[in-house]
């Protein structure tokens, strides 16, 4: 090899090395197919109180907003946190109980925020699942998020403790639900313009 070829080598493995790629929104996301839902093309969607089963401490409202905003982007329509809320029985809600087409659990497996304050990263393992609230009360979609969280680029910008927060859950909401197909309407259905 060359001088110039074995100069001009590294300073490309140092140039890649030196970069980041940014990845696709829902790229470390496992989610089922959307035949389903596609299929059911539910509309009113609850969201139900989110499920803490890591046993860390977390900001479950912020997430759940965050989700329910999310799902606005995919053009369903989620339901007042309100009205579900009242329809919540030993904290636990059943789907349908709202009369909306799906519910939406969120069920935080894994919650781990001991790099926020240093490098506003956090690691979860997320599983957001629509089930069917009409029928049959089967899963029509579901995904799962086991990855790091970074924000960092955000940490200067953002002024307050709970902008940050809401801004990650914003973010982890967009990721988890980022394979999930924007609603169609159907045939022979109406859509407000």
């Amino acid at each position: 090899m060359t001088r110039p070829t074995l100069a001009f080598a590294l300073v490309a493995l140092a140039f890649t090395a030196c970069t980041t790629v940014p990845k696709a929104p829902g790229s470390a996301t496992r989610s089922t197919p959307s035949e389903t839902i596609l299929a059911r093309s539910p509309i009113e969607v609850a969201v139900a109180p989110v499920v803490n089963a890591s046993g860390a401490q977390l900001p479950a409202s912020e997430l759940r907003e965050a989700f329910q905003k999310e799902l606005v982007e995919r053009r369903y329509t989620p339901l007042a946190l309100e009205y579900v809320d009242r329809k919540v029985v030993d904290a636990s809600y059943t789907p349908g109980a709202s009369e909306e087409s799906a519910t939406l659990t969120i069920t935080i497996e894994k919650w781990d925020a001991s790099l926020w304050t240093t490098h506003s990263a956090i690691t979860a393992r997320i599983t957001a699942s629509l089930i069917d609230a009409r029928g049959s009360g089967s899963v029509l979609w579901t995904a799962t998020a086991d990855q790091r969280f970074d924000f960092i680029a955000v940490r200067e910008h953002l002024s307050t403790e709970g902008a940050r927060i809401r801004f990650a859950c914003d973010g982890i909401a967009a990721e988890v639900l980022a394979r999930l197909p924007a609603r169609t309407a159907k045939p022979g259905r109406t859509t407000p313009g």
